[in-house]
Order: C-alpha cells, then sequence, then structure tokens
C-alpha cells in the first residue's frame, strides 16, 4: 500500500533571488495561500494519509506553516541540513518510511484541473512500478519551465506508458530540441522503498560536495524497463522559476 508521501523542502530556492533570501519558496502565495498548503491539499485530496517533509533546520517557517495546515495528514518532520539535491532529500526520509514505497511530491510543481498526485498513486497500484508524471512541453510555454530532461516513451498494448530513457537536465529553461513540443518527467514520482539502494550506489560515484539528484536514477529505472509514466491532464506550473510563479497567480484568483 502506498500512502505516503515525501515533501522536499529542503532547498534554497535560488532561482527566485532574492525574495527566496528571506521566504522559503515553499511558503510563497498563490491566490494568498502558500505552496505547501496546495501541496497537502493535493496530497490529502489523493487519499494519503502520511507526509513527510524534509526541512532546513535554518528557516523554522516552514515546519510553522505546515503545523498551521487544518488538513487530515499525519504529519512528520525529518532535517536535511545542506542543501545536496532531491535525491538527498529522499535519503533523509529513509528511516521514517521504514521500507514501505512512497510517492515524493515536489511544491514548486503546481497543478490545476487535475490531482496528479492521485493519477500516479493509481499508476503504482495498478503496474507495481516506480511511476513518473509526464508533461507534454510546448515551445512556447517553455520558457516559463525550469531545465529538465526530455524523455523517451513507448505504450505498451495495455495502455501503459513506460518510459525508456531520459535525458540529463540542461541549464535554464526547458528545451524541446528544435520540436513543436516534447515530453519530460516532473515532480510526482512513486518509488519502491527499496530504491534507496540505488540512490545510494548513485551516490558513491559522485565527487565530494556533488548533489545527489533524482534524474540518474529515473535513467536507471527506465534503461531496464522498470519505470511508467503517466501523462498529465491538468495545467502544470512550474513556480519554482519567476515566469512560471508569475504564470500560476494569475492564472489562480484569490478566493476572497
Amino acid at each position: 500500500m502506498l500512502d505516503t508521501a515525501v515533501i522536499p523542502c529542503g532547498g534554497l530556492g535560488t532561482r527566485l533571488l532574492p525574495v527566496t533570501r528571506w521566504i522559503p519558496k515553499e511558503l510563497l502565495p498563490v491566490a494568498l495561500k502558500p505552496l505547501l498548503h496546495w501541496t497537502l491539499d493535493e496530497i490529502a485530496d489523493a487519499g494519503l494519509l502520511h507526509a513527510i517533509i524534509v526541512l532546513n533546520p535554518a528557516r523554522p517557517a516552514v515546519e510553522a506553516v505546515a503545523r498551521a495546515w487544518a488538513g487530515p495528514l499525519e504529519l512528520e518532520f525529518v532535517p536535511q541540513d545542506r542543501a545536496r539535491g532531491l535525491g538527498d532529500a529522499l535519503l533523509r526520509a529513509r528511516d521514517l518510511l521504514a521500507g514501505a514505497a512512497f510517492i515524493a511530491v515536489l511544491p514548486d510543481n503546481l497543478f490545476q484541473g487535475d490531482n496528479p498526485t492521485r493519477r500516479v498513486v493509481e499508476s503504482w497500484q495498478r503496474t507495481r512500478m516506480a511511476s513518473v508524471l509526464l508533461s507534454e512541453i510546448g515551445q512556447e510555454e517553455s520558457r516559463t519551465k525550469g531545465a529538465t530532461g526530455k524523455a523517451k516513451i513507448e505504450t505498451g498494448p495495455d495502455g501503459t506508458i513506460m518510459v525508456t530513457d531520459i535525458a540529463d537536465k540542461g541549464t535554464g529553461r526547458f528545451q524541446t530540441g528544435g520540436e513543436a513540443s516534447a515530453v519530460t518527467p516532473i515532480g510526482r514520482i512513486a518509488l519502491a522503498g527499496d530504491v534507496f539502494k540505488e540512490f545510494e550506489d548513485v551516490a558513491r560515484s559522485l565527487p565530494p560536495g556533488a548533489e545527489l539528484d533524482d534524474v540518474p536514477v529515473l535513467q536507471r529505472l527506465a534503461r531496464r524497463g522498470a519505470l511508467a509514466g503517466v501523462m498529465s491532464k491538468a495545467r502544470f506550473f512550474d513556480v519554482g522559476v519567476p515566469e512560471g510563479y508569475r504564470e500560476a497567480v494569475c492564472s489562480f484568483p484569490p478566493d476572497i
């Protein structure tokens, strides 16, 4: 049973400087509600029971805002003393997960019109396979999305989308490679509890001080036929970059 989300909140939000020097990215408001509350609402609506929030201890406001959320999830907190990448953040939650499957939910990915957490969890339950949310990004909208790697996908006879490869992350903004659109994995990833062995193996190959990202592990899973994809039906906002945050603020009217 997959009933737990891991929410990484230990990053520095450098792409949104200077405002993130004082306000953690996860607390930036959209429609007068902090991004972290949008994330918790999505997780609860998907039917999950627990959320593990990975925190930067130097930013206690994130935990305070999480505890002020009025929803039904059981919340647990674990520190990440340095921003060393998403893979490192997930490893911090390993002991609390105790071998259970989980879904990584990035709070700087905001959605309108569908619940992507529910759909990725459903993929996990149906396939018993690591599952990642996919978005098709057009050239025009790519300027509002951060750099992620293009994905190669195939559709099996039963309709299951299989991710067969993922390119390395670029820099700046997402690039379609000259195509009208391209598919890329985004921030909802269901993983088995034993995936941490993969993260540890990748970590051993990194130079000292390098960040441990999720992409090398997803690449490994994809290349051995062990990564399902779920095409997003929702409108996707990458609020981790200024253009995406501005787009989200303009698209969600305040409920007042």
